[in-house]
């Protein structure tokens, strides 16, 4: 087989983040500026660098097999580029681990379903790396686009639905050149507490999925007030469940002093932004950026063949 080059883009979680880790709803896109490549070539193969993608080699390896690929006769290298700020809450290692996936289904000519891609590097994650992860960033990640998403069963086939990307106003993401910490690190003394039955913990789950559900029918009716008030509401729910970094806290309130709604795109480290009216986006971006943080308007990726 020749060489061929496969993508993943970051993701964006609008709105139900992080409920998808406890069986709740989301609404996700992927940022068509933000991407992890990789490239496969013929050749004797070298090990693979880094334990991120040697664990998604395991999983893929075994997932090939099942599916009947010839494995040891397709020897390959694998290279890898990206331009996704890692540990920045824009999920760049999933992405790597999405785009690497790819390659390989098509490098041994297996087919996946999207769902059945966004499962394997979520199982890569959370059993072979040991990350406490939802299926949000896996099933936006393999869908592209945008998503509603269903996580009581995330890898049905009716749970992730498409959304016309047109809906979705102009937003802003906004994220620190300073890496953050891995979001497993976040969320595992939540998730003990959500299994043990903690009340305070399931109620903040159930209302952050019906903020997805609200949120999608916002975007449908075109209502930006409410769409604000809902992105607002996403955090402050965040914010009862876990501490906030003081720099992400300050990346909240830059945009909140101005009258943009804001929250989290994941679980740290960049900061989604809904300016209070259009025309006050340029003034928006400078606030961020007159204090050293980086940002970008993102583009929905349109959804791969």
């Amino acid at each position: 087989m020749d060489s061929l080059e496969t993508f993943a883009h970051a993701r964006v979680g609008l709105l139900g983040n992080p409920s998808d880790i406890y069986g709740g709803k989301g609404v996700g896109f992927a940022v068509r500026q933000l991407k992890a490549s990789v490239r496969l070539t013929p050749g004797e193969p070298t090990p693979l660098e880094g334990k991120l993608l040697q664990a998604g080699w395991s999983v893929a390896e075994s997932a090939l097999r099942e599916a009947g690929a010839h494995v040891e006769g397709q020897p390959f290298r694998l290279e890898v580029e990206t331009n996704i700020p890692l540990q920045s809450g824009l999920s760049g290692s999933s992405a790597i681990l999405t785009a690497a996936f790819r390659a390989w289904q098509r490098w041994f000519e297996v087919s996946w379903s999207r769902a059945r891609l966004a499962q394997l590097v979520l199982a890569t994650e959370v059993e072979e790396l040991g990350i406490r992860a939802g299926a949000l960033d896996r099933l936006v990640q393999s869908y592209e686009g945008l998503v509603a998403m269903d996580f009581s069963r995330p890898f049905a086939p009716d749970a992730t639905q498409r959304l016309d990307p047109g809906l979705l106003p102009e937003l802003l993401i906004v994220w620190s050149p300073e890496r953050g910490k891995s979001s497993g690190q976040v969320h595992e003394p939540i998730w003990e507490r959500f299994q043990a039955g903690d009340p305070a913990i399931r109620s903040v789950v159930e209302e952050l999925a019906e903020l997805a559900d609200q949120g999608r029918r916002a975007l449908l009716a075109r209502d930006l007030g409410h769409l604000r008030r809902l992105i607002d509401r996403n955090f402050d729910l965040r914010a009862q469940l876990f501490e906030i970094e003081p720099s992400d806290l300050r990346m909240i309130e830059i945009g909140r002093d101005m009258g943009a709604a804001t929250k989290f795109c994941g679980s740290g480290g960049s900061v989604l932004a809904l300016p209070d009216r259009p025309e006050r986006m340029a003034e928006l971006r400078s606030a961020y950026e007159d204090r050293g943080l980086k940002t970008l308007i993102p583009g929905v990726i349109e959804p791969r063949p």
